[in-house]
């Protein structure tokens, strides 16, 4: 399954409750790209809540042990990454707008819905620079109030990218989450994955018509076929066991010469380790 992000429609001075009603809409991607699409909209909103894989496979939580799943009001929102026993690493734009205490982690199971260990957040801490309208900075960090075992099965906590490090062009990142198999599809019960190769930022830019900051990192097949979608935008992008990037954006699900867009850990360790 596929976490990629669909671009949808925020409509300007929206309060958060009305955000929720427009993640889901597939917006296309004007040809001049992301400003084009700023200045007609006046503003955007990654992938729907609903998770995405496209072209990957199911998996089991104890291949990808860090991986978690937002809940908000008793449905799967978002993913998330277990970078401490207690805390997690999430999009900025799964919870910006809403009450520390208004989310529940589940860790430890395949299914999103049910098994492992479920515990309420008690804080979330936004990005201080985080930016609705262009998606940069796209990360937060969400707390609960007791740490998960992580001497469990399936539990435990990812290691982060280091301050700084790059990630070459070509190299294959793995990406997991909970949703449907195609763009549009229902979601799906159990964990999936897909892993796909790095893209270079500028060439993502390109492809983008602008707005791929340093922040931002790009992976995904030319051809497309095999990404994220719509959801589980918050997920973890991982090479090997390290969490590099965070689902953020982008446009339709597994579209040709349209990669999906993360935040790029490696951008944010200081503020991380600061965080945490």
């Amino acid at each position: 399954m596929k976490l990629f992000i669909v671009l949808a429609v925020l409509v300007a001075g929206a309060v958060a409750s009305d955000v929720d009603s427009y993640l889901d809409e597939d917006v296309p991607f004007e040809q001049n790209g992301l400003a084009q699409l700023l200045a007609e909209h006046g503003g955007m909103v990654p992938m729907g809540e609903e998770g995405r894989i496209v072209g990957g496979d199911a998996v089991s939580i104890n291949s990808f042990p860090w991986t978690l799943t937002l809940r908000r009001l008793g449905s799967h929102r978002c993913g998330a990454s277990l970078i401490r026993p207690n805390r997690a690493l999430c999009a900025a734009h799964c919870t910006v707008g809403i009450a520390g205490n208004g989310f529940e982690l589940r860790a430890g199971s395949t299914q999103h819905a049910s098994g492992g260990q479920l515990q309420t957040t008690t804080t979330v801490l936004n990005h201080p620079s985080y930016n609705a309208q262009t998606l940069n900075n796209d990360i937060s960090i969400v707390r609960v109030g007791a740490n998960f075992n992580t001497g469990l099965a399936g539990i435990a906590v990812v290691a982060l990218h280091g301050a700084g490090a790059g990630l070459a062009a070509g190299v294959t990142v793995t990406v997991a989450g909970w949703g449907a198999t195609c763009e549009g599809c229902a979601g799906s019960a159990g964990l999936r994955a897909v892993s796909k190769p790095v893209v270079a930022n500028a060439q993502c830019n390109t492809n983008y018509g602008g707005g791929i900051t340093a922040q931002m990192l790009c992976a995904g097949f030319a051809a497309g076929g095999r990404d994220a979608c719509q959801g589980d935008s918050g997920g973890p992008l991982t090479q090997g066991s390290t969490l590099v990037g965070v689902v953020s954006w982008g446009r339709g699900c597994a579209r040709p010469n349209l990669p999906g867009v993360y935040a790029r850990v490696a951008s944010f360790r200081t503020w991380i380790d600061n965080n945490v």
